[in-house]
């Protein structure tokens, strides 16, 4: 267990965009995931089952989110000790936290949607 939580933290340290990435695939993975085993339970028990599991995703992924507004916020501040002129690896490193801005609206506009049904 310690191993992994090891590699984890090693792993976002070396390199958040492949954090930031996993985190992005495993959500949208997430719903495929809760709703292939729920054909087996009753109605009552999966539609309860359902209503806490739904709620436990919209927490974490709130709380993915936030941390992805972190990571983003450091490449900004990152992104300012690099040189002050306008270099291609300046740049792109611009082009990238523009599109990772994208990715977090895009996916807190959706949750605030699922939020209002």
């Amino acid at each position: 267990m310690f191993d992994l939580v090891a590699s984890v933290t090693s792993t976002l340290k070396e390199n958040p965009m492949r954090f930031a990435a996993a985190i992005v695939l495993l959500l949208t993975l997430c719903p495929c995931l809760t709703s292939a085993g729920s054909g087996k339970e009753g109605p009552a028990a999966a539609q309860s089952s359902q209503a806490s599991t739904s709620r436990n995703d919209v927490q974490a992924l709130r709380n993915d989110l936030q941390r992805m507004k972190a990571l983003v916020q450091q490449m900004e501040m990152n992104l300012a000790f690099v040189d002050t002129t306008q270099s291609p690896l300046k740049h792109q490193f611009q082009l990238e936290i523009d599109m990772w801005k994208t990715v977090i609206a895009e996916m807190e506009r959706k949750l605030d949607a699922s939020g209002a049904r």
